[in-house]
């Protein structure tokens, strides 16, 4: 009875949520410009709506009241996970002022449009207001939310995946540049001739439609658009919508399809009994990441995965290479300005970057005219390379115009998690090459399913990483699958 009480309470949660995340929806894919003040007035009143109901006395009451019940004991211990979350959620968003929580929610919206005009116009001025307010904002919320904390950008970090410090990053990430850089720093060009492409909308969205049925996402509980920046984001289990960048490089495009169609398929395949207390993202992003990272990378970057869909890519595409020439630029190792467009070596020296200018925002004093020659400096120092443009450079991103600050780790600790994950599968399902060679991808596909997609967010990437793989976070295997696959 307590648990049914609940429920129905997060359901009305989980209605708020749905018009806010469609209402975002519409303004990145089919909503008018012009539109768009209104809609963000109407979606920052659904929000406030769901903040008032995630706040109030009753709500904690119905949580505690389960929790403190005989019936509590007889849940799955992912149901009790979920629901000792839902109850440290509402202590956190309960010491935010309302007020100030209304306005941040306009702020980031706001921001996030001014951070797509700014980009396609190459304009940091304009969009370096927008950010100042948003990290100040940012500041103060979780200021908020962690009033006794010493450290934010942990409190940031924690937010996106729960149990994870900077110490335990830190570790990883500094093993990862000492066995990668020297690998970057002797890469030689193999001068690879790009492949281009155009595909009006309606084809790319064909295209992308039919990668994603082949690697297991199901179109028939999904929904497509076009957008400057690719994200897959979850109403619920049978409504989860992706966005893509429809451009001329068909190599980036498919990485791009086949990433978001692992996110996909992660919320497709929660349980039933998990997804109903999902009435909101949940703070397991990083193994969300490992999962958009495994098929885009490990999988979708290997001949094996292509030789029984090449004839068909070949159609859509309107090309005419050989498969090894078409492969070849997907593995194609270079330094390079554009995280989303970098192969899966150096992304990891991209996503190092943000973390440490995201760390010293917070933790020390970065002046934000100074920001895009911190951004350079970095660049020339981990890949000798700078950006003469914002776009390429400061503004490339979309995360830190809402407020997403402590997100990017979660993709390289996705990563680590995906060496060890690759070595797991080749001795628990089958050699993944001969498996991808056969077109029987939707096995391995299968395999995440039972032993990852279906605990939702109830475990972080290190506890999933000591469940599947026997032992916490190790960026060996990831080491080794780079040292093997490019030196």
């Amino acid at each position: 009875m307590n648990k049914e009480k609940l429920l129905e309470y997060l359901k009305k949660i989980g209605e708020l949520n749905y018009l806010v995340t469609t209402l975002r929806w519409e303004m990145d894919t089919v909503a008018p410009k012009k539109s768009y003040d209104y809609l963000i007035n109407v979606s920052t009143k659904y929000e406030m709506e769901s903040f008032d109901l995630i706040t109030s006395d009753e709500y904690i009451k119905l949580i505690e009241n389960l929790i403190n019940s005989d019936e509590f004991s007889f849940l799955s211990n992912e149901e009790q996970i979920y629901i000792n979350d839902l109850r440290d959620n509402y202590y956190k968003f309960k010491r935010v002022p309302k007020d100030f929580y209304e306005e941040f929610c306009k702020l980031r919206n706001n921001s996030l449009n001014c951070w797509v005009s700014a980009k396609e116009n190459n304009d940091y001025d304009s969009f370096k207001p927008y950010l100042k307010d948003v990290i100040s904002y940012t500041r103060k919320y979780y200021k908020y939310m962690y009033p006794d904390s010493n450290n934010l950008y942990d409190c940031m970090l924690n937010d996106y995946e729960k149990g994870i410090t900077s110490e335990m990053i830190d570790k990883l990430f500094n093993e990862l540049k000492k066995g990668i850089i020297p690998i970057v720093k002797n890469l030689k060009n193999k001068k690879i001739k790009p492949v281009k492409v155009h595909l009006d909308d309606s084809k790319f969205i064909s295209f992308a439609r039919y990668l994603l049925d082949y690697i297991g996402f199901d179109n028939n509980r999904g929904a497509l658009g076009i957008y400057t920046h690719g994200y897959t984001t979850k109403l619920n289990k049978n409504d989860v919508r992706i966005t893509f960048s429809n451009r001329d490089k068909p190599i980036d495009s498919i990485s791009t399809i086949v990433h978001e169609g692992g996110h996909g398929i992660f919320d497709q395949n929660i349980g039933d009994n998990l997804s109903i207390y999902e009435t909101y993202e949940v703070d397991k992003y990083a193994l969300h990441e490992s999962q958009s990272r495994f098929f885009e990378n490990i999988l979708g970057r290997r001949k094996s995965f292509f030789v029984p869909i090449y004839d068909d890519i070949k159609k859509y595409l309107n090309i005419d290479l050989p498969i090894d020439e078409f492969v070849s630029c997907f593995n194609d190792p270079k330094v390079s300005l554009v995280r989303t467009e970098a192969d899966e070596l150096t992304y990891c020296l991209h996503i190092i970057i943000r973390y440490e200018i995201e760390r010293e925002i917070f933790n020390g004093d970065i002046n934000l005219d100074d920001l895009p020659e911190i951004w350079n400096n970095k660049y020339k120092e981990y890949m000798g390379i700078s950006s003469s443009t914002y776009s390429e450079g400061i503004l490339q991103d979309m995360h830190w115009s809402d407020g997403s600050f402590g997100y990017f780790p979660s993709y390289l600790l996705g990563s680590i998690f995906d060496g060890m994950l690759f070595d797991i599968i080749n001795k628990k399902v089958g050699n993944v090459d001969k498996l991808l060679e056969s077109g029987n991808i939707k096995t391995i596909t299968k395999f995440l399913n039972e032993n990852i997609h279906k605990y939702g967010g109830a475990y972080n990437v290190n506890e999933v990483a000591k469940r599947i793989c026997g032992k916490e976070l190790d960026a060996k295997p990831l080491i080794e699958y780079f040292k093997d696959k490019y030196e």
